[in-house]
């Protein structure tokens, strides 16, 4: 897959630069959270100096941007490219998880709750360039107005707000901000909270290391090449060009190329294709997600709840004993959560290979790969490495599900055996290989660059055998035999046969690891520094690339924009009857009135031509169910600039409504129109005239 392979050569890039401890890529939904802070911080600043009033809100965003560019200026400029690095975050690890097939089975759940979050950040974002009120959020504003009135949910049209300034009140954008600052967020951390909490122990923040760099590089950013605004909104003019802000407004010039109508349509198959994709082809992707689950074995369970500790994906629980043993509670398994990665095999101290009076059944075990296979394997491979004329490099080397392919690995010194997981492999079993001089080495493959296949295999390793965590590695264990390739400094950038090498030349000096390892990581460190220097370059052009870059034309050059907007209410189909002294008899009292009045309106038909060309034919049905509502027209055309003979007329009373015929309203007009000027024609009921503003 090209995708698998793209982040795969991503990964190992990130891994050189940060090490694999400290790869970005290992915690993209973690640094997503951390620019949302940035966000909230930098937002709350801003929002007290904020105007919600038509005038003051350009004009308070201007003095946070030039008056106070030292703060102001800098938390907008934070602010901006927080949120944009938070799609791009969100957007790499919506893809990454993809490519890994992360989304199917029983990761389904995290994945369908996981992608809405991208439809949220995004109206959030969109909402916050409403506020700033400059020709870009006037843009945004209209754009998304024709959006959202194609949606069949409002009878008017809301677009139409925008066309005049004296549409426009104050009350928008209190409206804008409660939206931007409370409604959106409240969701949003709902639906980050669903996301993750049927995941253990998830990863909320990066590390500080990383998290000190990224706020860095967007601090240098923010000084740079600061957010500013694009002149005040003025609905008198469209400008020709637009910086775009292409994180969040990607879809919106799409609008104008193929209408609200083939928008929605994208977006609608783009969320209904990232919903379907855990169930989606090809089925060869599915083997892994269809393995059985762990079993519980109660004759050897003695309710330590180390397992369920451990599990990543909380499908192991305690519950109190049913089989009338001595302990009081027991493991069980929920199969809907279980992803069959055998850490709680790991971490069971049953599963030992040294059992030898009794079957090797631990309490808890992998039925397609259990732990008495498991020695099996070893012993089988142990004999064909005793039988290498070459047996004193003699090293076992223990893959996982996400590691690279080792069976090239296999040779006369070298046996190659597959783990689901890292932590699948209890510390007992090191000790036994080490101590029954099955071999000597053992080379810990583990996931590339950082990144476990399931989470918290490495962690969970390496503390076991560091014996801060239980089941822990034996003291009589020589650590200086073991090596565990996702902590070595070689291993970010070089092939397992080389990491393998690497660790023969170790054993042949028989240094200790940890001093070797301490000398290499100081090495690797300063090496590293220019690179991680590189790393947040790229990161703060990749952030600031799209947030204004390309521009977007709206107009072609000497053009003028004429909106057409109009609500009108048609006239009566029937007129009013009074009811005859004998007809009120009949009725109850309670529904006697003088007349009566048919509710149903006629529609209205508009036409519109300039010179002579006709722009806008249509009639249009009244609104409501009783079909006694207004009739909304808007419409926006783009006309050469220069002198143009505009014509409009209108039928309210059903004549003509299916041709052009006489009109009941009619007015001619000549105009000069300016380039960039936008002219919009409207009703007045009051005067019944057509107005020109």
């Amino acid at each position: 897959m090209q995708a698998k392979a793209v982040f795969s050569w991503l990964d190992a890039a990130l891994a050189r630069c940060f090490g694999p401890q400290l790869n970005p890529m290992n915690y993209l939904g973690a640094m997503t959270i951390f620019f949302f802070w940035i966000v909230l911080v930098s937002g709350i600043w801003l929002f007290i100096f904020f105007h919600t009033s038509v005038q003051g809100a350009y004009e308070s965003v201007e003095y946070l941007t030039h008056q106070q560019w030292y703060i102001g200026g800098v938390m907008r400029s934070l602010h901006r490219y927080a949120s944009d690095a938070a799609v791009v975050t969100v957007l790499l690890h919506i893809v990454r998880e993809w490519s890994l097939g992360h989304h199917r089975g029983k990761r389904w759940f995290s994945w369908i709750t996981g992608t809405p979050v991208l439809w949220i950040v995004i109206p959030l974002g969109i909402t916050g360039y409403w506020l700033v009120w400059d020709k870009l959020a006037l843009y945004v504003a209209i754009t998304s107005s024709e959006l959202i009135d194609w949606l069949p949910i409002f009878t008017g049209s809301m677009a139409r707000n925008f066309l005049t300034a004296a549409e426009l009140s104050d009350r928008f954008f209190t409206l804008m901000a409660f939206l931007h600052l409370i409604g959106l967020p409240l969701v949003l951390v709902f639906a980050i909270w669903l996301h993750v909490f049927r995941i253990s122990r998830p990863r909320i923040n990066p590390p500080r290391a990383v998290m000190a760099g990224t706020l860095i590089a967007m601090l240098a950013l923010s000084l740079i090449r600061p957010a500013l605004s694009q002149g005040q909104a003025d609905p008198a003019t469209v400008p020709q060009e637009l910086g775009l802000d292409w994180y969040y407004l990607l879809f919106y010039p799409l609008v104008q190329a193929w209408g609200p109508a083939g928008v929605w349509a994208l977006l609608i198959g783009l969320s209904l294709l990232l919903f379907l994709a855990p169930w989606l082809p090809p089925k060869s992707a599915r083997k892994k997600v269809d393995r059985p689950v762990v079993v519980v074995d109660l004759d050897n369970c003695n309710g330590c709840q180390r397992c369920a500790e451990d599990c990543p994906y909380s499908a192991v629980m305690m519950q109190p004993r049913t089989d009338g043993s001595r302990y009081e509670q027991e493991a069980i398994v929920d199969a809907d959560l279980c992803v069959s990665c055998g850490i709680c095999v790991g971490s069971c101290p049953t599963a030992t290979p040294f059992r030898q009076a009794s079957a090797l059944v631990p309490g808890i075990d992998l039925p397609d790969l259990s732990a008495l296979m498991l020695r099996e394997q070893i012993e089988q491979q142990s004999a064909r490495l005793q039988a290498s004329p070459q047996g004193s490099q003699r090293v076992i080397v223990f893959g996982c599900d996400g590691s690279a392919e080792l069976k090239q690995l296999d040779d006369p010194q070298t046996a190659v055996i597959g783990l689901r997981c890292m932590a699948h492999l209890p510390p007992s079993f090191i000790d036994f290989i080490i101590s029954r001089n099955h071999a000597d080495g053992i080379f810990l493959a583990g996931c590339s660059n950082g990144g476990c296949e399931y989470r918290l295999g490495t962690d969970w390793t390496s503390q076991r055998v560091a014996r801060e965590r239980d089941p822990r590695l034996r003291e009589r264990t020589d650590r200086a035999k073991l090596a565990m390739g996702w902590e070595q400094p070689w291993s970010s950038h070089t092939s397992p046969a080389r990491g393998l090498a690497a660790f023969r030349q170790q054993l042949i000096i028989s240094s200790p690891v940890s001093v070797r390892t301490e000398a290499l990581q100081k090495k690797f460190w300063l090496q590293r520094l220019p690179l991680r220097a590189i790393a947040y370059g790229l990161f703060m052009v990749v952030a600031a690339l799209f947030s204004a870059w390309p521009a977007f034309s709206l107009l072609e050059p000497e053009q003028a924009m004429v909106s057409l907007s109009i609500s009108h209410t048609g006239q009566r189909i029937e007129e009013c009857r009074k009811f005859t002294q004998e007809e009120l008899n009949e009725l109850p009292p309670n529904m006697r009135r003088p007349s009566d009045c048919p509710r149903e309106k006629q529609p209205i038909r508009v036409e519109l031509s300039a010179n002579g060309e006709v722009l806008y034919a249509q009639t249009i049905q009244p609104a409501g169910i009783w079909s006694d509502g207004s009739a909304t027209i808007y419409a926006r055309f783009q006309l050469p600039a220069g002198e143009q003979n505009l014509t409009i007329g209108m039928n309210d009373s059903g004549g003509g409504a299916d041709s052009a015929g006489d009109f009941d309203y009619y007015s001619e007009q000549r105009v000069q129109l300016q380039p960039e000027q936008h002219l919009v024609i409207s009703f007045d009921a009051a005067s019944s005239a057509f107005t020109f503003n």
